[in-house]
């Protein structure tokens, strides 16, 4: 099988969830061997390209943020990565007017429309993938990240808010095929109501409410026309792992899992299994993985939500 990238550009506007500040982005189709690729057109064109790289991840707290080399960055780029691995594209070229990739619903399932309405197109190069072949894990008894060898990707997650409505919740789901489209790309990202004044004073979550995010009370959750699924909290976990696990640029053949885990613990997963070098094995593409990872069949029914 090939790599992949949109059919044409497509544009979206919204608000940045932390900076709070309006940004419009425009997605470009790139060639093969490109791969996802972020531009400021803000800054000056020579210092405005970030490659979505797990090496040039530079903070993870609350979101995850990419620089390049001249110390311009890109924020909270998850859940438009999330989309682009959920649907298996390899290369792109995402021009932002602002720092922040906009929150939209507070979900991927806005990116996930907006790319299928484009359409996507395969290049004339084969898709190489990271086999996981042993396994790795990061953390302590708290919160902790693994990856181990599978017969195909899959996420399990697993956390637990003691004193909250959320309580204990956790998923182990293949994202396999349409798997991400159909029950993880609307999941939206969430907060503790008690957090939402400090953050703001901190100068995050500017751009957040109740329109792009799931309020976590200690009796209830509230949240925009009610909760998508009742356990959409931890499908959101999966959404954000998703999107950071796509940072190495590659499908992984494995399965990751994760207590209590995010965006700093996914990253330094990354980085040890490369810096140890044989977590990971180098292969091809071939016809008997189309069933073991994402975007590829994608069905009517797995999109009759989405479009």
């Amino acid at each position: 099988m090939f790599q992949k990238t949109v059919k044409k550009s497509f544009s979206l506007e919204g608000r940045g969830l932390h900076f709070g500040k309006d940004v419009s982005i425009v997605v470009h189709p790139a060639p093969a061997d490109h791969g996802i690729v972020f531009k400021r057109t803000d800054v000056d064109h020579h210092h405005a390209f970030i490659k979505a790289s797990f090496e040039n991840v530079s903070k993870t707290y609350l979101r995850t943020q990419l620089s390049n080399s001249f110390g311009v960055s890109i924020v909270t780029a998850e859940h438009i990565l999330a989309a682009f691995a959920g649907l298996g594209i390899h290369n792109a070229l995402i021009e932002l007017s602002e720092a922040e990739v906009p929150i939209l619903d507070g979900s991927a399932r806005p990116f996930v429309k907006a790319i299928l309405e484009a359409g996507v197109t395969e290049l004339a190069k084969k898709i190489d993938l990271y086999q996981v072949v042993k396994s790795i894990k990061v953390g302590n008894a708290d919160a902790w990240a693994e990856l181990r060898p599978a017969r195909k990707f899959s996420i399990d997650f697993e956390m637990d808010w003691p004193g909250t409505a959320l309580g204990k919740q956790s998923l182990d789901i293949p994202i396999v095929n349409g798997a991400f489209v159909r029950e993880i790309c609307d999941s939206r990202t969430f907060c503790r109501k008690g957090d939402v004044v400090r953050l703001k004073h901190e100068g995050f979550a500017l751009g957040g409410g109740i329109e792009n995010a799931i309020l976590v009370g200690k009796d209830e959750m509230t949240a925009s026309n009610g909760l998508r699924y009742a356990d959409e909290c931890i499908r959101h976990k999966i959404l954000d792992a998703l999107g950071d696990l796509s940072l190495v640029g590659r499908p992984i053949l494995g399965k990751f899992v994760s207590f209590s885990g995010g965006h700093g613990l996914t990253n330094m997963l990354l980085r040890e299994s490369f810096n140890r070098g044989d977590v990971f094995v180098s292969k091809k593409f071939s016809d008997g993985d189309r069933d073991k990872l994402p975007g590829f069949d994608i069905s009517n029914d797995d999109t009759r939500n989405i479009l």
